[in-house]
């Protein structure tokens, strides 16, 4: 082995460079003095400290295809689980090496390509930014070591030390087919041709210091594997359905695929994700697991939604992962250089942070026997929770309820007869070819009141095409004053599609209600003269579909609203308006509008209240008023009580939420918050009077 001369004086210690798989050393780092302090990344609370009492119940993995990725796309919830003290995997199917040249912002002489230094860069620069996450310090150790996976796979596991919970793991494929050029297809190729296959990178500064093979079966039963030792209970990873995207002089490729607003490699690491899960096993001991997929280049099309605090917070993270030549002594360098210095901003993907299934989250109601009933997807299942008696607050375990590959945004309904019925997105193939990558929408309902489930049947794509049928979004539904119930979906064009069954259990077929492009995140109700409206946020306003009674097809009519940042949310008055509530674009400051009575013009209802968080709004009637919950910077939820002669005020209920929180009153009148964890449990709280 030999040692590289320390740069400065307050190096902490040479980092040795490694020379034989399956050595263990410690990573550290140091600071020169002369540049501030990186600043502390979790707004409003410090991290939790690490210990073996001190860890939550939720364990995470994180699997995305570059380095970086997690940063952009996945915080600030990545630092909100670290600050929880969740048990974090982040693993990174790329090298991400790219052409090998590590850019310094400023430089007039351009570096000579180094594909190996570039990629061990990029590992150094995430070993800064998860201790920034972790310590408040980028210059943290690390022990960095080689592990064999079942087939004899070596891949580099860094753990934070003092912080065992928090680990790295880089399998370290190839970006490229060949070299440091050309276009970034290894991954894509790999999904879509059983027949081929690539190699890994061994990159500079790694135990890990030979190549192997990777084939598409080899890289699933990888993954796998990596799920089933660590037994996550949440998984987030990238969306393996991106938008279709028009490029044009508005709407530049950048590094999209052609047709679609999303890099190639974000798209084949999720669509591997998923193909892993479908082995996944749970984490035992009878717990289930959620599954989150996060949007990536879509964030730059679309309104900026997080707050001014948390895209700075998300900033420092990035600058520590950007690193600067001397901000280190690891052999390969300290970090991605041209990340670093706030050029994060640049490219719009920092200031949004979108899943792709926003509004999904656990559906809670009264059943006619008066129990509080909460709907979710658990484990690619429905689960379905109950109240053991009216007004109880106590919850029994979930009833899986079937479905097999169920995506979140389950959307559940009472019939008049008081039968549950369900509707869900659902995987339906995951192969390789594009007729064998499918999606559908499903259903279910019971038998009769409080009986058993029938077997979950199709309902269908409004595409006819695969390719298109995969961008179709999640069900709403709603249920029109003559009884006939109305499907809606987002469709491939981001326009709207509908269909509805009648009271004879028929189903039309699939129409689109036409309109310009509308972010994915529906919102329907039906007012009290039993018209259904439904509501979603577009690019220059909010679109309303509706009709004038019952029976008749909705159409598009006029609301004059401002864009959202977030899909709006909407709840139907007892007076017959409608009030609709949203994020301000830029701000994140929720907005509320009312419409009139006939359902005609929309004013705005002037809420004064400060901005916390991002995120889909919930809206909910009380006896006096309208609660509003909100995911706060924190990742728990605020509330604030509307429509009252009082001036609203937040209150917050700690708690990590995955997805949207829920709102329900029981059969004693007291209002309910639900939400699903990242321990996949179902966390209910009363809401106290101080909290209305």
């Amino acid at each position: 082995m030999t040692v590289r001369p320390p740069k400065r004086r307050t190096v902490v210690a040479g980092l040795l460079a490694l020379a034989a798989a399956g050595c263990t050393t410690d990573s550290h780092t140091g600071t020169d003095g002369k540049k501030p302090a990186p600043k502390a990344p979790a707004p409003g609370r410090a991290a939790v400290p690490a210990g073996k009492d001190g860890m939550s119940g939720a364990r995470i993995m994180q699997i995305v295809a570059h380095p970086d990725d997690d940063l952009y796309f996945m915080n600030p919830e990545l630092q909100q689980s670290i600050s929880d003290n969740d048990r974090l995997v982040s693993v990174y199917v790329n090298c991400g090496e790219s052409s090998g040249v590590n850019k310094v912002p400023g430089e007039k002489t351009r570096p000579k390509p180094d594909v190996p230094g570039y990629a061990g860069a990029r590992r150094q620069g995430l070993r800064q930014a998860y201790a920034l996450m972790a310590t408040g310090k980028e210059q943290a150790p690390w022990t960095v070591e080689a592990k064999a996976l079942p087939d004899g796979t070596l891949v580099e596991v860094d753990t934070l030390k003092g912080h065992s919970g928090i680990q790295l793991v880089f399998l370290g494929v190839r970006q490229h087919s060949t070299g440091g050029s050309g276009p970034s297809n290894a991954l894509p190729v790999l999904w879509s041709d059983p027949a081929t296959s690539t190699s890994t990178l061994a990159s500079t500064g790694s135990p890990v210091t030979s190549s192997h093979e990777v084939t598409r079966e080899s890289l699933i039963a990888n993954l796998a594997a990596l799920l089933n030792e660590h037994k996550p209970t949440l998984v987030r990873t990238l969306d393996p359905d991106p938008d279709m995207q028009v490029h044009d002089s508005k709407n530049r490729p950048h590094h999209d695929q052609p047709g679609y607003s999303d890099h190639p490699d974000h798209t084949a690491a999720a669509l591997f994700a998923y193909a892993a899960l479908e082995r996944y096993k749970g984490p035992g001991e009878g717990r289930s697991y959620s599954v989150v997929s996060y949007r990536g280049y879509f964030n730059e099309r679309w309104p900026h939604n997080l707050p001014r605090q948390i895209q700075r917070a998300k900033a420092d993270v990035l600058n520590a992962y950007g690193g600067a030549p001397d901000r280190c002594d690891f052999v390969a360098g300290c970090g991605d250089y041209d990340v670093g210095q706030d050029r994060s901003f640049g490219p719009g993907w920092l200031q949004r942070t979108s899943q792709r299934q926003p509004t999904a989250g656990p559906r809670v109601q009264q059943a006619p026997d008066g129990r509080l009933t909460a709907f979710g997807v658990l484990g690619g299942q429905a689960a379905m929770w109950q109240e053991s008696a009216p007004g109880s607050g106590s919850w029994g375990k979930p009833t899986l309820l079937g479905g097999d590959g169920l995506l979140p945004g389950l959307a559940a309904v009472l019939t008049k007869d008081g039968r549950w019925q369900l509707f869900a997105q659902r995987v339906a193939g995951l192969g390789a070819k594009a007729e064998e990558n499918l999606r559908e929408l499903v259903t279910t309902e019971q038998q009769a009141a409080g009986g058993a489930f029938r077997a979950w049947t199709s309902l269908g794509n409004p595409e006819k095409d695969p390719e298109r049928g995969r961008r179709v979004g999640a069900p709403v539904v709603a249920l029109a004053g003559d009884g006939t119930l109305h499907l809606f979906a987002r469709n491939w064009s981001k326009g709207v599609s509908t269909r509805r069954r009648g009271g004879d259990g028929t189903w039309t077929g699939w129409r689109d209600l036409g309109g310009a492009e509308v972010q994915e995140g529906l919102t329907a109700a039906t007012d009290t003269k039993g018209r259904v409206h439904v509501l979603a946020a577009a690019h220059d306003t909010v679109h309303h579909w509706t009709h004038e009674k019952p029976g008749q097809e909705l159409a598009l009519v006029a609301t004059g609203l401002p864009a959202p940042a977030d899909p709006p949310t909407v709840l139907a008055r007892p007076d017959g308006s409608l009030l609709l509530a949203f994020r301000e674009a830029k701000t994140a400051r929720p907005q509320l509008y009312r419409s009139s009575t006939d359902g005609g013009a929309w004013t705005d209802a002037k809420l004064d209240l400060a901005g916390r968080g991002y995120g889909p709004l919930t809206l909910h009637p009380l006896r006096e008023g309208v609660l509003l919950a909100a995911r706060n910077n924190d990742g728990g939820t605020s509330l604030a009580t509307l429509e009252t002669s009082g001036t609203p005020r937040w209150t917050s209920i700690k708690g990590a939420v995955v997805g949207q929180a829920a709102l329900a009153t029981d059969s004693a009148d007291r209002p309910f918050l639900a939400r699903l964890a990242p321990d996949a449990t179902l966390a209910t709280s009363a809401i106290p009077q101080n909290s209305r």
